[in-house]
């Protein structure tokens, strides 16, 4: 394992323990089920967003934090209800519960409005050496492409495309697209 990947589980090793330590602070109250989802999303997944936004997701971290906060929804016990109906909304029948897959996905899509954002930015040279060495990120959103064949470029960015393909795939990829690219809100 590379210096970078041991400081990046080290890193996450840590959020996930202060995140088991506020679970265990909040467990003993009685909490509704709305309640604990409410923990789950304001105290717990709140711990993770920064550094999963900004770091590669070590593998397997993703279940480990799946498994602790279902543990703590129902209490050590056997899931009552279907994953899958928690995360509807209410009116659905469901939680509202945050899909912690789909969060971290989203958390790495987020980068690509600031990535296409006008201007010279100083932390953007980075990002930019990398990207237009395979024809600009602009270029790489609108081509099909195999995210397989993206070994030039660094893991993080890797992931950003790999999601992005991801999603173009599951949609209408000019939806996509447009949503990314000509989207005056992001």
């Amino acid at each position: 394992m590379m210096r970078k990947e041991i400081l990046a589980e080290w890193n996450f090793n840590l959020k996930l323990r202060k995140l088991q330590t506020k679970l265990d602070m909040w467990r003993a109250r009685d909490l509704t089920l709305f309640g604990r989802v409410m923990i789950l999303k304001s105290l717990g997944l709140s711990q993770l967003i920064y550094l999963s936004s900004i770091l590669n997701i070590p593998e397997g971290f993703a279940n480990l934090v799946k498994t602790k906060l279902f543990k703590f929804l129902w209490k050590n016990k056997r899931d009552k209800i279907k994953r899958s109906g928690l995360y509807q909304d209410l009116d659905k029948g469901g939680l509202r519960m945050i899909d912690k897959e789909i969060m971290f996905k989203a958390l790495k899509l987020a980068w690509i409005p600031r990535l296409l954002s006008p201007g010279r930015q100083n932390w953007r040279t980075v990002p930019d050496y990398y990207l237009h060495k395979l024809g600009g990120l602009n270029f790489l959103l609108r081509c099909n492409y195999n995210p397989k064949h993206l070994n030039t470029l660094p893991s993080f960015y890797q992931s950003i495309l790999m999601y992005f393909d991801e999603l173009k795939n599951a949609y209408d990829f000019d939806q996509v697209q447009d949503l990314f690219l000509f989207n005056i809100y992001l």
